[in-house]
């Protein structure tokens, strides 16, 4: 019974860490052990410890509020910033749905080899889209697989991880030193550093474990216990981030060049042999749809709160909002698709990612405004507010967030030639 108890309290978390943990996260994860080997397992713990912080003080919102997040920023702040919140805010789990439409694309031809590339987003767009429709109680449903495709993929990463090498000195140096690697190339390690912390500390995801608490109907005698299974949740989908790290680190530092799908698989079946094929793809196969249905979501609710149309994840407007995020998702990736063979491809990847960023330079400063706005407010939480320590671990979070967004400002300056260089 205890057993039983114990999942359902962590399940609001696991939907936070199915969304996180996606074929992006795994992608750049791999990419910086595969370059800078642990010297950035620090960082990655860091931004685990503010997820885990933020997660908590969002369920403790949730269950205090009588209002949902973007209510609170509607009466704080007006109408126009609350759409405007709702909006960026969707705006980013829409232009990174064609990265999870890619990323189970991916999964499925390592797993069934090369067939025609479009059968896999359009499939598994139609099949979330009828799940969400489908079922009528579906937070439920989609708690129970997202706990079942978090521990698969951190059953698949950890095998990996247990037939590799590792030198335990520089594990111990590069997560209890924080330091930054040395490199010629300090755009391409800031970016990365900027994409590490995003990625881990989302705060898209993690503002949504408010509306679980409202759906899960938990109360105030819920919130200790809830806490600490969210912080037990949070050491899982963290954990998973650093072991993926460490594989990379043990098995293809140092790496030059892109790091990708076919790269990960090629090197892991140099050192382990054909199964290690199949153990990557169902672990990042899981990464991609957990995150294909989480992320899709998280956006339809907070664009229909950020709208005035309410909070609920169950409700059909909330579903409409989420099969647009779908949608747009599956035709920027078939638009990549149908343009990888020739030279349009490079080009339009190239652009997609933009859109991405730019819709990321929008968003988190805005959801770190909203933040302190929803957090710092006593009467949202009928005079329970925050002490000292929680609103500098607030304002520390929106400095942290602030700093992501000024190094991706940069990146995109340099790389499309926005920045004049002497």
């Amino acid at each position: 019974m205890e057993r039983k108890s114990l999942l359902k309290r962590i399940g609001p978390a696991f939907i936070v860490g199915a969304c996180i943990i996606g074929p992006g996260s795994v992608t750049l994860m791999t990419r910086t052990g595969a370059k800078y080997q642990y010297q950035m397992l620090w960082l990655s713990l860091l931004a685990g410890v503010l997820m885990a912080g933020h997660l908590g003080l969002f369920m403790r919102f949730g269950i205090y509020s009588d209002e949902t997040f973007l209510a609170v920023v509607r009466r704080r702040a007006g109408r126009w910033f609350s759409v405007l919140c709702g909006v960026a805010l969707f705006s980013v789990t829409a232009a990174f749905q064609f990265g999870n439409c890619l990323g189970v694309t991916a999964g499925m031809e390592a797993l069934f080899g090369s067939t025609l590339q479009w059968v896999w987003p359009v499939a598994f767009t139609t099949a979330a889209i009828v799940f969400m429709f489908a079922f009528k109680r579906m937070y439920a449903i989609i708690e129970k697989l997202m706990m079942l495709f978090l521990l698969l993929m951190l059953a698949a990463f950890v095998i990996n991880l247990a037939m590799a090498k590792h030198d335990a000195g520089a594990i111990l140096r590069g997560a209890l030193i924080p330091s930054l690697p040395k490199v010629p190339d300090a755009t391409v390690m800031f970016v990365t550093l900027g994409g590490l912390v995003a990625t881990t500390f989302s705060i898209v995801a993690a503002l949504f474990q408010a509306y679980s608490a409202k759906a899960k109907g938990w109360k105030e005698a819920d919130l200790r216990s809830g806490i600490a299974d969210t912080v037990l949740a949070s050491v899982i989908f963290t954990l998973i981030g650093t072991v993926i790290m460490m594989t990379a680190a043990a098995n293809l530092y140092p790496h030059k060049g892109a790091v990708s799908v076919t790269t990960m698989i090629q090197q892991l079946e140099e050192g382990f042999g054909p199964g290690a094929r199949l153990v990557f793809a169902v672990g990042f196969w899981a990464a991609a749809f957990s995150s294909f249905v989480t992320n899709s979501l998280i956006g339809g609710v907070l664009l229909n709160d950020g709208l005035g149309l309410g909070g609920r994840i169950d409700s059909t407007s909330t579903k409409v909002c989420a099969t647009v995020a779908l949608l747009v998702g599956l035709a920027t990736s078939l638009m990549i698709i149908s343009g990888d063979s020739g030279g349009i491809g490079s080009g339009l990847k190239v652009q997609a990612i933009a859109i991405g960023q730019a819709c990321t330079m929008l968003a988190v400063p805005l959801g770190a405004v909203a933040t302190i706005i929803v957090l710092f407010d006593s009467k949202a939480v009928k005079g329970r507010g925050l002490g000292v320590f929680g609103k500098a671990f607030v304002l520390f979070g929106a400095v942290v967030l602030l700093g992501v967004a000024a190094l991706m400002v940069v990146h995109l300056g340099r790389t499309f030639g926005l920045l004049s260089s002497g």
